[in-house]
Parts: structure tokens; C-alpha cells; sequence
């Protein structure tokens, strides 16, 4: 009997499907289009032209809320730090 070192000799082997993921070339992937007509240049794509039904409220959602969470929360944490600022400083001034 042959001795496996990694103590694996009985394990069954692990079926691996393919990746389900397929790697785009630069030729398959939407170019950025530039935008001059205003401030520092940002990347624009083109919109899809096949424009479906619009989004349900779920959807909209599930896809903005997570963001429009995240920058509320930014902005209290910022507020707090601000006017924690600024009562330190009026403390000092006023003594």
C-alpha cells in the first residue's frame, strides 16, 4: 500500500466545474468615450440601446441604497467631527 504524505489517501477526488466566468479581450469591452466639454476628462460608455422595462422599486432598491447608505453615514461621521471641532475651539476662545 502506497502512503500518502498529505494523510489524503482516502479521500474521494473533487469534481471542479469549468469557470463559469469568460475573460474579455480589449476588443470585446465597450471603449471609453471622451466627454471635453466639461471639467477634467471622465470616461463615458455608451448607453445600452435596448432599453427594457425600467426598474421596479426592489431593484432600485437593492441597487442605490447600499451607496446612499454609505455616503449618509460619511456625512454624519463628518458633521460629528466638525462640530466637535468647532466646540473645542469655541471653548478655548472663550476662556
Amino acid at each position: 500500500m502506497m502512503y500518502d504524505e498529505t494523510g489524503q489517501e482516502d479521500r474521494q477526488p473533487v469534481y471542479l466545474p469549468e469557470n463559469r466566468f469568460h475573460w474579455a479581450s480589449n476588443d470585446e469591452v465597450d471603449k471609453p468615450l471622451r466627454d471635453l466639454s466639461r471639467g477634467p476628462v471622465h470616461a463615458r460608455f455608451r448607453q445600452k440601446s435596448d432599453q427594457g422595462p425600467g426598474m421596479s422599486p426592489g431593484e432600485w432598491m437593492r441597487e442605490n441604497l447600499p451607496g446612499l447608505g454609505a455616503t449618509a453615514i460619511a456625512a454624519i461621521v463628518i458633521l460629528c467631527v466638525v462640530v466637535a471641532i468647532y466646540t473645542d475651539l469655541a471653548g478655548i476662545l472663550t476662556r
